[in-house]
């Protein structure tokens, strides 16, 4: 018997019923890494939207930097030109990217969706979370026909949106997808002093838990406005632009579509 023979065998009796590590499907569901094996959504979207996109030759674009989370994971890259509405001042930008590598970042507070400061074939990658579900539909259009010819041919591409139908289905999901909710015992399910302490834990300036109307009514803007932007009509505008979608949507937010998609 070969030594490749002898190590097949080793297996035989072992994991009876086939082994088992947990269920790829439940985003919440217990496997054998135990407490170590869940992560945050964020950390899920750098892994799968940025990590594999930056490196020493990348040019990045981001749309609505804020603070400077999200630039920060991109720092190995070549250039990053980031675009916003409010001043870097009033974000803490330059306070929260290290110094030694401001040289590389330019900061672009912009006045409308023109991107007229953009250089044309300049940008192999674009990303933007947070951001855009914020804009207008026929804004985030602009922006889609003003960057184009900012971007190489390939670039590939993430928009993070919202979809009040996604949404709605996440906040009438929690039971399931809301960590919270699963680790309560099915016992103290129910009990008013269980629903306090939901309500307290959901206290977070960015948490909702009520459902948007089925249809946005308009695309007046308002400060801090949240559009329905939705996942079908956004990928069609991105196509009519002359986009390639690749993944309408990742998957790596349960509440929120990110769409991939790249200049053909």
């Amino acid at each position: 018997m070969t030594d490749y023979q002898q190590e097949l065998k080793s297996f035989q009796g072992l994991w009876k019923g086939g082994y088992f590590e947990g269920d790829p499907l439940d985003p919440l569901g217990w496997s054998g890494y135990g407490p170590i094996g869940f992560m945050s959504g964020i950390h899920a979207t750098y892994l799968r939207c940025v990590k594999p996109y930056i490196n020493e030759k990348t040019v990045a674009l981001e749309i609505g930097p804020g603070r400077g989370a999200w630039t920060k994971t991109m720092l190995s890259a070549k250039e990053i030109w980031t675009m916003d509405a409010l001043s870097a001042e009033h974000n803490g930008f330059w306070d929260y990217i290290p110094i030694e590598e401001k040289s590389r970042i330019r900061y672009l507070e912009v006045q409308d969706f023109s991107c007229e400061e953009l250089p044309p074939n300049h940008f192999d990658y674009m990303f933007s979370f947070g951001t855009l579900c914020h804009v207008s539909f026929s804004g985030m259009e602009e922006y889609a026909k003003n960057i184009y010819p900012a971007l190489k041919k390939g670039a590939n591409c993430f928009w993070m949106i919202a979809d009040y139908s996604k949404y709605n289905t996440a906040i009438r999901s929690l039971s399931n997808i809301g960590i919270y909710h699963r680790v309560i015992h099915p016992r103290l399910k129910g009990k008013k002093l269980t629903q306090l302490i939901l309500n307290l834990l959901h206290r977070h300036p960015n948490i909702s838990l009520v459902e948007r109307p089925p249809v946005d009514q308009d695309d007046l803007p308002s400060p801090g406005r949240w559009y329905d932007a939705g996942l079908a009509k956004t990928c069609r505008m991105l196509e009519d632009q002359g986009y390639e979608i690749l993944d309408s949507d990742v998957g790596t937010s349960l509440r929120d579509p990110i769409i991939h998609f790249r200049k053909k």
